[in-house]
């Protein structure tokens, strides 16, 4: 009989480290509707008193992230409330927690952000990866809701809903020069690319998708005061104009975040986003749903193709400032769909 390496990974672990290991997994059993799932987290379908899914979740207890550093032996979130359903095209999980203070804004370097996720293996036969965000050839996928990006909009607004400093400190101001004209439309082009007799390091087009020459003359540049470059900056931020999903709300499909990982450190955001979702924060309560599609044509996706999968759970409260691996966790637990 085989032996699950990952369990035998996180009793060495805990042994080492003075830890108290649970009893079990818990299962989760989604339940088995028609129609359409509601990605709104607040919607009755998701409610404990009416709708499919009512007095059908699961109280998991979620542990410290005590594995590597920097490790977190106190995390705010004690427990989590799950709960599931399918109808037969798509999976969705319904994630609430307690969580006094709602932080869904991240500007300032003091600001942390509330954050959730759910893992599953991609490889859905063999022995479970280490519940650790897998490892080498033993790749997960990982969905991750953001607060910020929910606040933000993503997938349903544009980069004009980012949040910036200007948002959050009176009276801001700010010179656009330098950069801001050097960066027309966001669309980086290398000078000898640019063709013979253009000017600029960067690529700025015309009608017809032709080139106009790049900056072209700086010194017949009017200087301007801004007022609101977080609504109007348009490439000024280099993030953006590299087309980074962190700073580009428009490459958002949901404000849960589609990612791989083989292991610490090796987290990558997914060049096709597959993941809906949705959070709501009421009563000192967050409540968040994960939502795609049973298959997908994405070979770094986990596609649910059997009747169950290995689970595990993350979440951050940004209000205790937790980030990256500080953060409270739970091993694999079982999604039955």
């Amino acid at each position: 009989m085989k032996t699950n390496k990952s369990i035998i990974f996180a009793m060495v672990v805990a042994f080492v480290l003075g830890l108290t290991m649970t009893a079990g997994a818990a299962t989760i059993k989604a339940v088995k509707v028609k129609g359409a799932i509601p990605t709104d987290s607040s919607s009755l379908f998701w409610s404990e008193r009416y709708g499919p899914t009512a007095l059908k979740h699961v109280i998991i207890d979620m542990d410290p992230q005590m594995i590597t550093n920097p490790m977190w032996p106190n995390p705010q979130t004690k427990y989590v409330f799950v709960k599931a359903a399918t109808n037969g095209k798509e999976i969705a999980v319904h994630l609430e927690w307690i969580d006094p203070t709602r932080n869904d804004i991240m500007v300032q370097s003091q600001q942390y952000k509330d954050q959730a996720a759910i893992m599953f293996p991609v490889n859905q036969s063999g022995e479970e990866p280490p519940f650790t965000m897998g490892g080498e050839g033993e790749r997960v996928n990982i969905w991750q809701w953001k607060a910020t990006w929910d606040k933000e909009g993503a997938g349903t607004a544009g980069n004009e809903a980012m949040q910036d400093l200007e948002d959050h400190y009176d009276y801001m101001a700010m010179g656009s020069g330098g950069y801001y004209m050097y960066e027309p439309d966001g669309h980086l082009q290398l000078k000898s690319e640019l063709g013979s007799g253009r000017t600029g390091s960067k690529d700025s087009r015309g009608k017809g998708n032709v080139h106009t020459g790049g900056v072209q003359d700086i010194g017949k540049r009017g200087s301007m005061v801004d007022f609101g470059m977080g609504k109007n900056e348009g490439t000024f931020n280099p993030g953006r104009a590299t087309h980074n999903i962190l700073s580009d709300n428009t490459m958002r499909r949901s404000p849960v975040e589609d990612l791989n990982a083989e292991g610490f450190s090796t987290l990558t955001t997914q060049a096709h986003q597959d993941v809906d979702g949705n959070g709501n924060w009421n009563n000192n309560r967050w409540t968040v749903v994960f939502k795609r599609a049973l298959k997908t044509k994405d070979n770094n996706d986990t596609q649910f193709t059997g009747s169950k999968t290995p689970m595990a759970i993350a979440i951050w409260n940004g209000g205790n400032k937790e980030r990256n691996g500080q953060k409270a966790v739970t091993q694999w637990q079982t999604l039955q769909y």
